[in-house]
């Protein structure tokens, strides 16, 4: 599920759990080559708790299947290749894997914007990779002494080949049990997306720019649902077909997500 269906289903649905918190940064060189940094873990009290599995296999979010990951980079996009990984945790128990991909050519990269689990009830493997409706692409040109890169969000409906929530789908938030039952759900889910040029950056349209690193997306459930009033107005603005570029517009002064696109463009040296 792409974030921004995500942000859409917690304005219409309860239907997802907020277990996974996944950075991908994509470091890139003037040439087109580069590495993508992807982090994935999962909140392993919950995980447990819904994939009892998990614990009579023995199975921990942590495991390094490098056969998952060479997967991955190839789904990534021709010659992306699978560099290095390993375990890791964060302060707030979760855990995961942290994988370094590289490539040679920008312009055959896709990133996914879509972090999930996958080998069902009994496995705990994690896996980030592209699916055909939901990539971000990379074009990369040069002009003279510099590179543009233009990168592609889909502004597809949210929905994307989700099935339509209906008026009874959407959760009473209202109710005070309904929304802490959310925000237990939804706690420490978080996804980034992000772009560091290895260079300087001559100009860019982009949104969020800090220094060489540009944020793409940058999503923070809890820090989003912490503002009630203001979450429960976003669900009063969006439909389940909402595009990207619709969508954009009502998140400028909420805390807890930031979308940039649907096309960005970047000029660096």
């Amino acid at each position: 599920m792409r974030p921004i269906r995500v942000l859409l289903a917690l304005v219409t649905s309860v239907a997802l759990t907020g277990c996974i918190n996944s950075t991908t940064l994509v470091k890139l060189k003037t040439d087109g080559s580069g590495t993508i940094e992807q982090t994935t873990l999962v909140n392993v009290a919950a995980m447990k708790s819904m994939m009892p599995g998990m614990q009579q296999s023995g199975q921990a979010p942590n495991v390094v299947n490098r056969a998952d990951l060479e997967r991955t980079a190839a789904r990534m996009g021709k010659g992306v290749r699978l560099l290095s990984a390993e375990p890791t945790k964060n302060d707030t128990g979760f855990e995961g894997v942290k994988a370094i991909f590289e490539f040679d050519d920008i312009n055959q990269v896709q990133v996914s914007q879509d972090p999930n689990l996958s080998g069902g009830n009994s496995d705990a493997r994690l896996s980030t990779e592209p699916t055909r409706d939901d990539p971000v692409k990379f074009k990369l040109t040069r002009t003279g002494s510099t590179s543009v890169l233009t990168i592609n969000f889909t502004d597809r409906p949210g929905g994307g080949g989700d099935k339509p929530s209906q008026a009874g789908d959407m959760p009473d938030l209202t109710n005070p049990m309904m929304m802490g039952m959310i925000k237990t759900m939804f706690k420490g889910f978080k996804i980034n997306i992000g772009l560091e040029v290895l260079g300087s950056i001559v100009k860019t349209n982009a949104e969020y720019v800090d220094g060489p690193r540009i944020t793409l997306l940058d999503m923070d459930v809890e820090a989003l649902l912490a503002d009630e009033a203001k979450f429960k107005a976003l669900q009063g603005k969006l439909g389940p077909d909402a595009s990207l570029s619709e969508v954009k517009p009502y998140l400028k002064d909420i805390k807890g997500i930031r979308i940039d696109g649907p096309s960005i463009t970047v000029e660096f040296r």
